[in-house]
């Protein structure tokens, strides 16, 4: 997704929290806001990442959709606005009307994010490396095959060649 999209996304989620929040709406609706604001700042937060560590492919042409200016403008905006948000968002849960979840509830929020964060890092890292350990094993397997192959085809030499010298000299 776009960063503009997102960020619209982000933005209408937030001001659903604070909607709810200024409503006295039920605990359920207030996390549930609080849960597609949170995903949609977790596709922006990646975006950023992606956009500060992309490489071009080898074969890939190198295309720039916006000028470095531009660039550095979007990045810079995406996180002002996402680091002001949490901050808001924070003082809900410590201070304000979110309050009610318990002294810990942001504390509690962020600890799970990271738990949830760090455990699917480590399903994708794990998976690459299956997908590697994997290739690899095809890889010997292959060897193995060829190997087998040029062994027979030399034993298969070998005896055809002594069938031809042993045999007694026509006379």
């Amino acid at each position: 997704m776009d960063p503009v999209t997102l960020m619209a996304t982000i933005t209408a989620s937030y001001n659903g929290i604070k909607k709810a929040v200024a409503l006295g709406r039920e605990v359920q609706d207030i996390v549930k806001q609080l849960g597609k604001w949170a995903e949609g700042a977790d596709q922006l937060y990646s975006w950023i990442r992606a956009q500060e560590s992309r490489e071009p492919g080898i074969f890939g042409s190198i295309k720039f959709d916006k000028s470095e200016t531009a660039e550095a403008l979007d990045l810079a905006a995406a996180r002002l606005q996402l680091q002001q948000m949490e901050a808001e968002i924070k003082n809900m849960f410590v201070y304000g009307e979110l309050s009610e979840l318990g002294s810990n509830g942001y504390s509690d929020f962020i600890r799970s994010r990271s738990e949830i964060r760090e455990k699917r890092q480590r399903m994708i890292r794990d998976q690459i490396r299956r997908r590697q350990q994997f290739a690899e094993i095809i890889v010997y397997c292959f060897i193995f095959l060829i190997s087998i192959g040029f062994f027979g085809y030399l034993l298969t030499a070998i005896l055809r060649s002594e069938e031809h010298t042993s045999e007694p000299p026509v006379t």
